[in-house]
């Protein structure tokens, strides 16, 4: 039945309302990342540590995200016991809070919470003197990840999406991306935290050939190779499904004579983050080059399961509004086709 003239007019005013106030989670996020932060001091990694504890909270309270997970979690490694979502939940509250830190830490706070393993292998990909596509899943503390290794003194640019949807996008999926003061403000102060950082954050709307430069230069190119931005994807075999992933990363590396240097996050308990740099690859033929870092990739996924639950629980619940989504068993049509590259 159409809506009265009455009842569209208090759909309307509604909608302008919370277009203007948001939702008390969209409050709560703001507080969290603009006060909260301000009272946390960088020398003092015990102030978060005291507040780890609390993941068992955000674990109860996970609802259908909890079991899309343990699905994901079966379906990618073939089992999803109790102490692996736990351990899951454990290792994103605590990347939740570390990236608090983002913008206050400099070239020594920054040890206090990330350590290098097997930094041999970046520096020998350096020594190449062609630069580095250093590659990432969604996995442990990404955001510290690229602090550390600014703030070590690599030259480093990160690839990232930034920024809020556009318009028509927030407007089709009001309540994963709608627009509100408190969402602007928060990924207002978010981005302005990675600012300070000595890293250089760069977006799909920046020119390819920005990349070439870098490399040039023998400076670091940060990506996160199962990320979503982009419009160019391969069907690949991943982690025993079909997932989308973007060919771009290994055909840079193959076209410039860059390095691919995997790296991975870990989270143990108890102790500092910490960044593993992978073996090196490089070559001139791009799905070779996909094909072997795929293989390491995958081998220390399964190895470190729990860091990756949350990232494969987003991309299942955001399946309905991802036209390439990151796993195609999962896909709600085949809109997906038309970002599909022959390899």
């Amino acid at each position: 039945m159409p809506q009265s003239p009455d009842d569209a007019h208090k759909t309307s005013l509604r909608d302008r309302l919370h277009e203007w106030r948001g939702s008390p989670g969209d409050l709560a996020r703001w507080a969290f990342w603009v006060p909260f932060r301000e009272l946390l001091n960088p020398d003092r990694p015990e102030q978060l540590a005291r507040l780890y504890p609390l993941w068992r909270a955000q674990h109860a309270l996970a609802g259908e995200q909890r079991q899309l997970m343990a699905e994901e979690l079966r379906l990618c490694f073939g089992g999803a016991s109790e102490a692996t979502q736990e351990e899951a939940y454990r290792i994103a509250f605590r990347v939740h809070l570390e990236e608090l830190l983002l913008g206050k830490l400099n070239r020594d706070t920054w040890r206090k919470y990330m350590r290098f393993e097997r930094q041999d292998h970046m520096e020998r990909a350096l020594a190449r003197g062609k630069g580095v596509v250093l590659l990432n899943p969604h996995a442990g503390n990404i955001m510290m990840l690229i602090a550390s290794i600014s703030l070590h003194g690599y030259p480093y640019t990160q690839y990232a999406a930034r920024g809020v949807a556009p318009d028509a996008v927030a407007a089709q999926n009001p309540e994963v991306f709608g627009h509100n003061r408190w969402r602007l403000a928060t990924r207002k102060a978010r981005e302005g935290n990675e600012d300070r950082l000595p890293a250089n954050f760069i977006s799909l709307e920046t020119p390819v050939r920005h990349l070439y430069r870098c490399l040039a230069k023998n400076e670091v190119v940060g990506i996160a190779y199962d990320g979503r931005i982009g419009a160019r994807f391969t069907a690949v075999p991943y982690l025993g499904r079909e997932a989308l992933l973007s060919p771009g990363p290994y055909r840079l590396a193959a076209s410039t004579g860059a390095a691919i240097v995997p790296a991975f996050c870990e989270c143990p308990e108890g102790d500092v983050n910490v960044l593993r740099f992978g073996e090196p690859l490089w070559g001139d033929d791009a799905d070779t080059l996909m094909e072997r870092f795929l293989d390491q990739a995958q081998a220390w996924l399964r190895a470190h399961p729990a860091a990756y639950g949350l990232w494969l629980a987003h991309c299942r619940q955001r399946r309905a509004v991802d036209d390439h989504p990151l796993f195609i068993d999962y896909a709600p049509d085949d809109r997906y086709k038309v970002h599909l590259k022959r390899r």
